[in-house]
């Protein structure tokens, strides 16, 4: 059964810090096409995850996009897999939590990669022979 290790993406990792102003999440966001953020530490440790929707809710909410930061509106609860957990199990975990990207974290709690449930469909599709 393939690992997500074998078909996460390194290189996805696209971040920023919990001082990081609304506008310049925004930003970061728009400049790599993606709809959140992982919010690190120094350490690359995962604090929270900030995506579209908490930027949208902080905007519908009056925030002040050059001062507020992403650390009042960012999700704290992230669910996260590991590299060596099986691909249908980080599937499972996206499905049930009704996500499409999903951090892969090693065993200190350190981003090592992202994984999406595209990426997840790749590698079960490749796995197995279709007619």
């Amino acid at each position: 059964m393939p690992t997500v290790a074998e078909y996460m993406r390194k290189e996805a990792i696209v971040s920023c810090t919990p001082e990081t102003t609304l506008r310049e999440a925004s930003k970061i966001m728009h400049s790599h096409g993606v709809g959140s953020l992982l919010v690190l530490d120094d350490g690359m440790r995962l604090l929270g995850i900030f995506t579209e929707r908490d930027l949208v809710k902080a905007i519908a909410g009056h925030a002040d996009p050059d001062k507020d930061t992403v650390e009042k509106y960012m999700s704290r609860s992230v669910i996260t897999v590991q590299p060596y957990e099986s691909l249908v199990k980080a599937s499972q975990k996206m499905l049930e939590h009704g996500i499409r990207h999903m951090p892969v974290v090693d065993s200190t709690g350190r981003v090592v990669g992202v994984i999406s449930i595209r990426d997840a469909l790749r590698g079960l599709i490749s796995f197995h022979e279709f007619p």
